[in-house]
């Protein structure tokens, strides 16, 4: 698999959990308080997850590029 690919298919991974937090918040508002409070933690964790997929995705469709290099340093 190439690194393009795993790159997409990170997207891809992105995608489904940021349209599972769209579910959670939905569910979230009409949920009682200890329920609430449960969701909202979960949300918090697949924000954190969201994001490093998505900077994971980032980083491998440019592995290559040199202009994305400063003095032998990767910038995320």
């Amino acid at each position: 698999m190439t690194l393009l690919r795993m790159a997409a298919s990170y997207r891809q991974s992105a995608d489904l959990i940021r349209l599972r937090i769209i579910a959670l918040r939905d569910a979230a508002g009409t949920a009682p308080p200890e329920e609430r409070s449960r969701l909202e933690q979960r949300i918090r964790e697949l924000n954190t997850l969201y994001r490093e997929t998505r900077e994971t995705a980032l980083v491998l469709e440019r592995y290559y590029d040199r202009r994305d290099r400063a003095n032998g340093c990767r910038r995320v």
